[in-house]
């Protein structure tokens, strides 16, 4: 067995343990069942049964592709170059000139 196949099989039984707290968008596929972080590429990693007392639902989980950690790498480094696009698209403002603010006009009950 691998050290991933091993890791895999880790993770499936942590999902699967008594008593887990779920959050909605984890049990609707919305947020990884690891890390809760928001899908964007996701894979399915198990299912798994919640008891709501008489009811019993059965959910099908899935986690961030390719792994948590390598998808919170590549969502980090695209926010940056996103932000470092947006600040070089500002016009830079001009040196000791502020915009005039306006105090807004009163009514004359009129």
């Amino acid at each position: 067995m691998t050290e991933d196949e091993r890791t895999e099989r880790e993770r499936i039984a942590e999902l699967r343990a008594p008593g887990r707290k779920w959050v909605f968008g984890q049990l609707q596929g919305w947020n990884c069942a690891l890390c809760a972080a928001r899908l964007y590429a996701d894979r399915p990693i198990c299912t798994v049964e919640v008891d709501y007392g008489s009811v019993t639902e059965t959910y099908q989980l899935y986690v961030c592709a390719p792994s948590c950690e390598t998808a919170r790498a590549a969502w980090v480094t695209a926010r940056a170059a996103c932000e470092t696009a947006r600040a070089a698209q500002r016009p830079a403002p001009p040196d000791g000139d502020r915009p005039v603010v306006r105090a807004p006009r009163r009514r004359t009950g009129a």
